[in-house]
C-alpha cells in the first residue's frame, strides 16, 4: 500500500465531504418557476391525449367518486376557503396507483401539513408554506413542490413536482399525480397507527406541534 501523508489524505476527504453537500443540495434543490411552467404545460397536453392502459394518474380520468365519497371534503374545503382560500383547494386525501397523499390545514396562517405514504406503507411528514398557488414542502419531502390542476371535464389533480438525479424537474404520470381525494383523516386513525405505533406517535407530535388539523376552521 502506497503511504499518503497526513496532510493529503485531509484534503482528499474534504474533496469528498464537498463534492456530498454539493450532490446533496442538488437533490433537495426546489423546480423554477420556469419549470413549473413546462411542468403544468405537459400535464395539460397529457390530459388531452388518450390515457396510458391502467394508468392513474395521468391527467384524462374522469372523477369516479360517489356523492358519499365526495360531499364530506367538498364541505371541509367551503369551510376553509372563507379562512385560508390558497390552500383549500388543496386540501384532502389524494391517491395513485402507487401511493397516497394528504394535504391538510394549519391554524398557522400560510401552513399546509402533509403525510405521504409510499406503496411499502413508508409515512413521511412535512411542513408546507405556500405562495404563487403552489406548495413547497420540507422535511422529509424537501425539494417538492404541490401544484393544483384540472383537466377539461373539470377533475382536480394534484402534482408533486421535484427534481431527479438527472436534474430535470417532473411531475411524472402514474407516480407523482394523483386525483379522487377525499376528506383527510387524522393521523390517529390512519394504517400507521397499527403497523408502527411509535412512528405514529411521532408523526401525530409533529403534526399538533405544526398546528395542522382534521377540523374545521376556527371563527375569528
Amino acid at each position: 500500500m502506497k503511504w499518503r501523508s497526513p496532510c493529503s489524505l485531509i484534503i482528499s476527504l474534504t474533496i469528498i465531504t464537498i463534492g456530498s453537500l454539493s450532490v446533496y443540495a442538488q437533490s433537495q434543490r426546489y423546480p423554477t418557476n420556469v419549470e413549473i411552467q413546462k411542468i403544468i404545460r405537459e400535464f395539460q397536453q397529457r390530459a388531452s391525449s388518450p390515457p396510458l392502459e391502467r394508468e392513474c394518474c395521468g391527467g384524462t380520468e374522469r372523477d369516479t367518486r360517489t356523492t358519499a365519497q365526495r360531499q364530506p371534503l367538498e364541505s371541509f374545503v367551503k369551510a376553509w376557503s372563507q379562512a385560508a382560500p390558497t390552500v383549500a383547494p388543496f386540501l384532502g386525501w389524494w391517491v395513485n396507483n402507487d401511493g397516497e397523499i394528504g394535504v391538510y390545514p394549519s391554524n398557522v396562517r400560510g401552513r399546509v401539513c402533509v403525510i405521504y405514504v409510499s406503496p411499502g406503507l413508508d409515512y413521511k411528514f412535512s411542513v408546507g408554506s405556500i405562495s404563487n398557488r403552489q406548495i413547497n414542502l420540507s422535511r422529509d419531502l424537501a425539494g417538492r413542490v404541490l401544484l393544483n390542476q384540472r383537466n377539461s371535464i373539470g377533475n382536480t389533480f394534484l402534482l408533486v413536482a421535484s427534481v431527479g438525479s438527472d436534474n430535470i424537474a417532473r411531475a411524472s404520470p402514474g407516480s407523482a399525480i394523483y386525483t379522487y381525494p377525499e376528506l383527510p383523516q387524522a393521523p390517529t386513525k390512519l394504517p400507521l397507527s397499527k403497523a408502527s405505533p411509535q412512528e405514529n406517535s411521532r408523526i401525530v407530535r409533529e403534526f399538533n406541534a405544526a398546528g395542522c388539523t382534521v377540523s374545521l376552521p376556527k371563527q375569528r
